[in-house]
Formats: C-alpha cells, sequence, structure tokens
C-alpha cells in the first residue's frame, strides 16, 4: 500500500502490529541456507564475521551466509554501479539473481538480473577487468545495503521485511559454531547478541534520497536512532558521488538486501526464507532491550508474573483506521470474547488503539508485555 494513502492513524496502527512481531516473537530453528554446512565451516563463517579488519588475506570475496534476497560478503568490491565477486570458488557462491535484482520501481517492471549489476570473477578475469585489489578505496566495517526503490517508506516493508531478513541472515553466524547440533544454540555467557556481531557502521539505500525512506510518521527514523545511534545512513546522491569517483571500492564486509531477489518466483514475503535460518534465541529480544533501554515511562517493562502460567493479549483495534477494519459487529464480538478469557482467568487482555499523538516509547514499551497479538 502506498503511504500516501495511508492515514496517521493507520500507519501506527502498523508500527505497533509489527511490534508484536519484532520485540516478542519467538521463530522456529529450521533448516540452515548456509552455503558451507559443516561445523568446521560454520566456525570458519563465525571467524570470518569477527574478523574486524574484514580483509581475508587473498584479498578474495567470500559469501559469509545467504538466503534468498540477504547475502553477507566479506571483501565484496563495488566501481560505478557494478559489484565485482572476486573468488577462486565460484561453486561457493549463490545464484546471482537471488542477491539482487535492477531494483525496479513502481512503473519499472519486472525484476531481473544482468552481469552489469554484478560479476563472479576469478583473479585473471579481474586483472582483465583493471580491478586492482591492491589499489582500492577501503569501506571499514559493516554495511547494510538496501538494494531497492519501492517500498522502503513504510516500517513494516523496511524494518519488518528487508531489516529483519538482514538482521536474521547477519545473526545466523552465531548459530551451531561449536556444535553439530541443529537445536543448540550457541551462547557467550550470557553476553548481549549486539556484542557477539560486529556493530552496523551504515545502511545505504543506493536507489533512495531521504524522503523515499523517512515516512511521515518517522518510525523508519526512530527505530534506527534507537538501535543503531551511531550508524550514519547514506543515500542515493552519496553512493552516486561514489559512481562518479569511478574508484574501486572494497567493502570489508557488506550484506546486501534486495526485496526481489528475496520474493523470487515463490515467496509472498520477501525475508520468508531468511527467516528460516536457525539463529540465537535473543536474536529479535536484545532489539527490544536497546530500543527501550532509556524508557521512563509508567509501564513496566517487566514479566508480568502471571506470564508463565497464562499470556498477555494484545487486541490493536483498527476500528479508527482507514483501511483493513472489521465491521461494528465483528469487532464488538471480538472484544467481548477476548474478555470472557480474561473473566475465566485464562489471559490477560489489553485492547489498544494507538495513533502517531502517542508517544512512540509508550507504544513500544505497553506492546512489548504482549505474548499474544491480535489485530
Amino acid at each position: 500500500m502506498f503511504l500516501s494513502k495511508l492515514s496517521n492513524k493507520r500507519y501506527s496502527l502498523a508500527f505497533l502490529g509489527l511490534m508484536s512481531l519484532v520485540l516478542t516473537a519467538n521463530y522456529m530453528n529450521t533448516s540452515c541456507f548456509f552455503r558451507t554446512a559443516s561445523c568446521k565451516s560454520r566456525k570458519a563463517a563465525y571467524n570470518t564475521l569477527l574478523n574486524t579488519n574484514g580483509h581475508h588475506k587473498s584479498g578474495e570475496t567470500i559469501v559469509v551466509a545467504h538466503a534468498p534476497g540477504f547475502t553477507l560478503f566479506e571483501n565484496a568490491y563495488w566501481r560505478n554501479h557494478t559489484w565485482y565477486f572476486v573468488s577462486s570458488r565460484p561453486w561457493a557462491f549463490p545464484e546471482m539473481s537471488t542477491i539482487m535484482t535492477n531494483a525496479p520501481g513502481y512503473d519499472e517492471w519486472p525484476p531481473l538480473f544482468h552481469d552489469g549489476l554484478a560479476k563472479l570473477v576469478s583473479l585473471a578475469e579481474a586483472e582483465a577487468l583493471r580491478l586492482n585489489l591492491q589499489s582500492v578505496e577501503i569501506v571499514k566495517g559493516s554495511t547494510f545495503i538496501f538494494n531497492d526503490k519501492t517500498f522502503l517508506d513504510h516500517f513494516y516493508h523496511l524494518v519488518g521485511e528487508m531489516f529483519l531478513g538482514a538482521w536474521r541472515v547477519y545473526t545466523s553466524v552465531l548459530v551451531n559454531v561449536f556444535d553439530n547440533s541443529s537445536q543448540r544454540t550457541m551462547h557467550a555467557n550470557d553476553k548481549s547478541l549486539m556484542d557477539q556481531v560486529p556493530p552496523v557502521d551504515r545502511f545505504i539505500f543506493n536507489h533512495a534520497p531521504p524522503n523515499n525512506v523517512f515516512d511521515h510518521a518517522q518510525l523508519n527514523q526512530y527505530f534506527f536512532d534507537k538501535i543503531f545511534p551511531r550508524s550514519t545512513l547514506e543515500f542515493a546522491d552519496e553512493w552516486q558521488a561514489r559512481a562518479d569517483s569511478l574508484k574501486l571500492y572494497r567493502f570489508d564486509r557488506v550484506m546486501i538486501a534486495d526485496r526481489w531477489s528475496g520474493h523470487g518466483n515463490t515467496s509472498p514475503k520477501p525475508m520468508e526464507r531468511a527467516f528460516k535460518l536457525p539463529v540465537p534465541s535473543n536474536w529479535v529480544s536484545d532489539l527490544k532491550k536497546r530500543m527501550l533501554a532509556d524508557y521512563k515511562g509508567p509501564v513496566s517493562l517487566k514479566d508480568p508474573s502471571h506470564a508463565k502460567s497464562k499470556p498477555v493479549i494484545t487486541y490493536l483495534s483498527r476500528q479508527e483506521a482507514v483501511f483493513r477494519t472489521l465491521s461494528d459487529e465483528a469487532h464488538e464480538a471480538l472484544s467481548v470474547g477476548l474478555k470472557t478469557l480474561e473473566q475465566e482467568g485464562l489471559a490477560e487482555v489489553n485492547v489498544e488503539t494507538f495513533t502517531d499523538a502517542d508517544p512512540k516509547d509508550e507504544q513500544v514499551a505497553k506492546i512489548s508485555r504482549t505474548t499474544v497479538s491480535n489485530g
């Protein structure tokens, strides 16, 4: 749904609906999409992720982790709008169409891949292309690139789909590093997950100006400011300036997120296959902690004393929204049914209606207590 068709109330409801997923959901650990599946290879991927200088001795490009639409590289090269993945092991790379597309606009359908976007080349081929791997402009640290033109100025689509898909793949490297069991998750002395992975130094929206990313409700900006306060944001103008320089850039570590590669031909949601990667159990909860770290409002952030015996159900009513509302009769029946659960002692029930006028930290605090979201 285009942003121009959304009211402030409806958009805030979308934010709260997402928070119930982002801040409270526990996703099942299922099959792994690592290109290298052995325990030894996963440990190597983990060590690669923690490599602070991000420069493999050979200078070759390494696929650290991958799911369609979300690929984490070390030593990815870029010049004038073309990526160069330099490797003597081409079989270790996924299909290029699952990494990126031409990022079509709303009127530029369909999405497609062509070799002007990215090339997988050998060291000899890199030399023939005059790619001097020893003379590069280094983009240090970790970079997340959202290779999209569309659906960025909508919190659910940018954060709930594209960021969480990228974050899922980024944190998946922490799983099963020291043990082959698919059911075990690595925990380092209860250390925050945010401290176990390298910090994200920058987020790049390479096809979008700021006004195509910052939504009118300022939810996207709120999210990035709260969780990644030290990260920089770059947009299309900065990206074009890099291209105009004609320099060869080497990204120490880069996550390329591409909506249409994520969708492919089969997935209704771009992050669907990324969400099948096993991840640490705190992959989302640590984001919540950072978002609420400075909260000093009236909502208690402690788990309800009865949380283990009965769920906290939050019904996010959409009756004041412009779209996707229930009929008055259905809304009343749902409210009565939920309250019956509370009267019978089976659940704590909260019926909430939020608008953009409500402080965002209050909204997040209330929804953070939720174990079951309805709305």
